[in-house]
């Protein structure tokens, strides 16, 4: 069988124009450099060759879309079952194997949502809430300590003004959805979060800038945080992954769709803090800026520089010729991307040197 041969990408067709570019094809997700921080070399072949895995459903991604889709429309105080429907129709037309599955998250997230809604309706932060933005794209200029300019680039899933009077504020929010939720260990990240972190500077910047974006409320209201939305996804372990009963003798036709669920929202409505969690953080000035200067900018610098290379003709030709470059090798262990954490995460943060202990020796399993 012969075999397929992929076309690759030229200087004239770029898949990414870079950190720098200013254009369509330029800026920085929160994602892209998510990936960079990964593997430099998966990313390459993703933004300079072009290789991805083949599309699929994924249904842990695709449930947080039908959430978003239900959220943009609440927010905009317009029916959300309609757009929902859509979208869950556009999935079934790019997914046609996989239609069963799609309707089936579709029908737990319409039972769901509802009760979400409900359930949050009388709390003090929707009554005293000022949508300003939903699902607002931005691409704004962030400018770097070395003189360079980078470009930022996201959608703010919610931007809302807290509060009345002298105490409101404006506060990010961030829509997740999540199968299994470790509350101790989503707030501990949260004090130092890149998508957080950086979508809270590109709202700085959003917020100042001069444009037809700029947020129309009075200046005088200062970002003062995040609000982190989590919704447990039901159907993916403890409370909320029930089966539909099958046939019996006594119901030889089993439970009907409609019954089924109609017993998950029962239990959900029995713990309903167990399916919806928020936090609203406080963020200070002086957070942003100790990200910025611990990871943000020197991350950024890294990325152009490395960017710069790869995207050379001789970085293009052999881009391992520069120890800017690396594959990332199986058998790495990174405690972080797990969620851990020890007493040095405390130290980090605070300073406290509270259950850590000196020493000069490295190597005592050598010994």
């Amino acid at each position: 069988m012969p075999k397929l041969l992929m076309k690759k990408t030229s200087f004239k067709d770029k898949i990414w124009g870079g950190p720098e570019d200013s254009g369509p094809k330029g800026g920085v997700t929160q994602s892209l450099l998510s990936r960079w921080l990964c593997c430099r070399e998966r990313f390459r072949l993703r933004v300079v060759e072009g290789l991805a895995p083949v599309d699929a459903f994924n249904h842990r991604i695709e449930y947080g879309q039908l959430w978003h889709t239900c959220e943009e429309a609440h927010a905009k105080q317009v029916p959300w079952n309609p757009p929902l429907a859509l979208y869950v129709k556009q999935l079934c037309q790019r997914y046609p194997l996989q239609q069963e599955q799609i309707v089936g998250w579709y029908d737990v997230c319409r039972t769901q949502f509802p009760l979400y809604v409900q359930y949050w309706s009388k709390h003090s932060d929707v009554k005293d809430r000022t949508p300003l933005l939903q699902e607002q794209v931005f691409h704004v200029p962030y400018k770097l300590p070395s003189g360079r300019t980078v470009y930022l680039r996201g959608k703010f899933d919610s931007v809302d003004l807290i509060g009345k009077g002298k105490n409101a504020a404006i506060y990010l929010q961030e829509n997740k959805s999540k199968g299994d939720i470790d509350e101790q260990q989503l707030k501990r990240q949260l004090g130092f979060d890149l998508q957080t972190f950086m979508y809270l500077i590109a709202l700085s910047i959003f917020h100042a800038s001069d444009n037809k974006c700029k947020i129309p409320v009075d200046t005088r209201y200062k970002i003062a945080g995040i609000r982190y939305n989590v919704v447990r996804r039901p159907l993916s372990g403890g409370k909320g992954s029930i089966r539909k009963h099958q046939p019996t003798k006594s119901n030889p036709a089993g439970e009907t769709d409609a019954e089924f669920y109609a017993r998950l929202a029962e239990v959900i409505m029995e713990d309903p803090g167990y399916f919806f969690m928020r936090w609203k953080v406080e963020v200070s000035q002086q957070d942003i800026e100790r990200f910025k200067h611990e990871f943000f900018d020197n991350a950024l610098e890294e990325l152009c520089n490395w960017w710069h290379w790869v995207d050379s003709p001789e970085g293009r030709k052999n881009p391992f010729a520069d120890p800017i470059h690396y594959r990332l090798p199986y058998g790495v262990y990174n405690p972080l991307l797990e969620g851990g954490s020890t007493e040095v995460d405390e130290f980090l943060s605070s300073k406290s040197e509270l259950g850590l202990t000196r020493n000069n020796q490295l190597f005592r399993e050598l010994a």
